[in-house]
């Protein structure tokens, strides 16, 4: 049985054509699925993990990803128990890859990364939800996720990377919401930004969760204290180059369960890179009633 590859062509809409055509010269040759607008990620890994396939690649960034993961993840929890799950693959085309750089895939060398795909075996790594929504790599409440939410798609597609950057210029001017993070057994913490690792990586190959393992059972948390939006920058940039340092201006911790509120009436939450858009009130971080089985 051929395996399923859902391409997002929007992911790079210049070079789509001569993507799908590398995926259609791939050997073993892929059965390639298209989609056509959002949620359709979704629903077709969803209807190829129902129909019984044991892996699902999703070929694009994070956000292909991220909506591959849900429908499969849709289809795995109707599994009864001891029952074998549909696996993901990912092959990195897409602006953003982190989830990809967590596994060491290279978006360099496509026919590597099927390679391994292909060749490869089964392991499982930690899921987490989000209220109802599942995520594998990342998380972010506040300022973070405010910028993915003001990068529109046509931004990513003219000036790639750069295009977060430039909406940061904008969104870190602005007052930033009091967050309320509240974990069983400890007093609340407050903060501006909280920003979750499943994995090291964040926003691309910076190890900021240093400590973090996707297969540990926890989350890893930053939460930046008191912090108005340029201090924030200056912060962040100085963990990325030079890695996570205690300070009088964070907290990092690591937790399994916890939920993050909001002094306004919803704070914006990314997962895996993209906006969350549904999420609103308190949002409650916890671990999936099973593991994400991954080949890579």
């Amino acid at each position: 049985m051929p395996i399923p590859v859902i391409l997002n062509p929007a992911a790079r809409s210049t070079k789509a054509a001569a993507l799908e055509e590398a995926l259609r010269q791939l050997s073993p040759a892929p059965e390639l699925h298209l989609t056509k607008g959002p949620g359709d990620a979704t629903l077709i890994a969803e209807e190829l993990a129902a129909a019984g396939h044991e892996l699902v690649v999703s070929a694009g960034g994070d956000g292909t990803m991220n909506e591959v993961l849900q429908g499969l993840c849709r289809a795995n929890a109707l599994r009864q128990p001891g029952e074998k799950h549909t696996a993901l693959g990912v092959l990195p085309l897409g602006t953003m890859n982190v989830f990809s750089m967590e596994l060491k895939l290279s978006g360099k060398d496509i026919g590597e990364c099927w390679r391994r795909i292909t060749t490869g075996t089964r392991s499982e790594v930690d899921l987490w939800m989000a209220n109802e929504h599942y995520f594998v790599q990342l998380g972010g409440v506040g300022l973070d996720a405010q910028i993915v939410q003001e990068t529109s798609w046509e931004a990513k597609k003219k000036f790639g990377p750069l295009s977060y950057v430039m909406s940061a210029v904008n969104v870190l001017l602005r007052p930033p919401p009091t967050l309320s993070v509240q974990i069983d057994g400890r007093s609340p913490l407050l903060g501006t930004v909280v920003l979750i690792g499943n994995g090291k990586h964040y926003g691309g190959p910076f190890p900021l969760f240093r400590d973090a393992s996707n297969t540990d059972g926890k989350l890893d948390l930053i939460i930046f204290r008191g912090l108005g939006g340029m201090e924030f920058l200056q912060l962040l940039r100085g963990m990325l180059l030079d890695g996570y340092k205690e300070c009088e201006y964070l907290d990092y911790i690591q937790a399994d369960a916890f939920t993050v509120t909001s002094d306004r009436d919803a704070a914006p939450v990314e997962l895996d890179g993209e906006l969350a858009s549904s999420l609103s009130g308190p949002v409650s971080f916890r671990p999936a009633p099973f593991r994400l089985s991954v080949v890579a």
